[in-house]
């Protein structure tokens, strides 16, 4: 069966219960912030490892959990993008769609908080399923344990293009490091990793991507470059 898995994160309900006025709501809330602040966890960045938020679903869920994908995203700096007011490397995002434990046909999803350092409550994903009999689909196919992906095999890779990448762009940084599931484009995961930079000859931002085998070592697909 040639399906493509589509994953969407479930509508979740919001936590007033309906007591309180909106003003009490609010001081309360506010008093509570106050209480309870603690100093902000400096964010993790990309000079850590292109594995930096692989290694902290690993922390976080076991090096034994069976993902199906994982986003990381990183500031690109105003150098190259004018709208990007953090540092370059300062990473931006980082999510995971994991195998729910107590129902292992259903997936979960969670997201690092940049602030606190602390990954939220997970989050309950829909799966839709469209170029296939949905009835056939099985999530097995969609999921890889974190164990078997080596997204820090990512950095020799990163090292090679430099070379290329410094001919074409007149400034480069890397935007995102990725697991994408299989999909109409490949049979099995892949490592993703994203690239903006000022075109050298008109200085045009351009993204560009490349896609690698999880043991980041080999390209299958390059478009990092026009």
């Amino acid at each position: 069966m040639t399906a493509t898995l589509t994953l969407g994160l479930a509508a979740c309900g919001g936590n007033d219960d309906g007591s309180g006025t909106a003003a009490e709501t609010s001081a309360a809330g506010a008093a509570g912030a106050k209480k309870d602040a603690k100093p902000a966890a400096a964010a993790p960045t990309l000079a850590e490892g292109p594995d930096v938020c692989f290694r902290a679903i690993a922390k976080h869920l076991g090096a034994d959990t069976k993902v199906s994908e994982i986003t990381s995203f990183f500031s690109v700096g105003s150098a190259i993008d004018s709208s990007d007011s953090k540092p370059e490397g300062e990473m931006t995002t980082c999510t995971v769609e994991y195998q729910n434990p107590d129902d292992p046909r259903k997936l979960l999803n969670t997201r690092l908080n940049i602030s606190t350092g602390q990954f939220d409550a997970p989050r309950p994903v829909e799966i839709t399923v469209s170029g296939g009999n949905a009835a056939e689909f099985n999530l097995e196919d969609y999921l890889i344990p974190l164990s078997k992906i080596d997204a820090a095999a990512l950095t020799s890779v990163m090292d090679a293009q430099k070379a290329k990448l410094g001919e074409v762009y007149s400034r480069y940084a890397w935007s995102g490091v990725r697991l994408s599931a299989p999909g109409p484009f490949s049979n099995t995961h892949t490592l993703r990793l994203d690239v903006t930079g000022r075109l050298a000859s008109n200085d045009i931002k351009e993204d560009g991507y490349a896609s690698i085998t999880t043991d980041g070592k080999t390209i299958t697909t390059n478009h990092l470059m026009p």
